[in-house]
This record gives structure tokens, sequence and C-alpha cells, in this order.
């Protein structure tokens, strides 16, 4: 999970900022911190203040604890009619 700024309509495209600091989340539903070296290093370098960092840490656990996460998958459920996949002859060779 990227934690960053909300996306935002400009005259040229959309901005948003990354905080630096992400977190992983594994199928067994354990999570880590990714990049907190990064976020320190842009700490040091007067990127972001040592408040705001927290601020964004905190952001990451408020989301961690508020799981499960809505996706708008819930409740798909593929057409049974629909065929299986197959891989086409030689997939597997470079």
């Amino acid at each position: 999970m990227n934690l960053e700024q909300p996306w935002r309509e400009t005259a040229v495209g959309w901005d948003t900022r990354d905080h630096a600091l992400d977190v992983v989340v594994d199928r067994d539903g354990s999570w880590a911190w990714k990049d907190e070296d990064h976020l320190a290093a842009v700490v040091t370098r007067g990127h972001v203040s040592h408040d705001e960092a927290e601020r964004i840490r905190a952001e990451g656990e408020r989301v961690i604890a508020d799981r499960p996460w809505p996706t708008g998958w819930e409740a798909f459920e593929p057409d049974p009619s629909w065929p299986l996949p197959t891989l086409p002859a030689a997939w597997d060779v470079l």
C-alpha cells in the first residue's frame, strides 16, 4: 500500500505527493512497514518534518486497523458459461 496525498486534478493532468513510507500486507494478513529508511532520509533532508512523518505513520496505522479494505470486487462471481482459459503452445519456451 502506497501512502500518498490524495490525487488531485490540475490544469495539466493529475498530481499527488508520495509520503515515502509504504505498507506491505501478506496474504495471511500480516503486515510490515516498507521504506522506513526512505522516510527517515526525507526527514533528515528537511523535505518532511518529524511531526509530518509521525502523521504519515499514524495514517498508515489507521488504514491497517480499518481492514478489510473494500475493493469493489467482493461480490464478483465469474459467469459459469465462460470457458476456462488455456495457455498457447510453447508458452514456457523463451
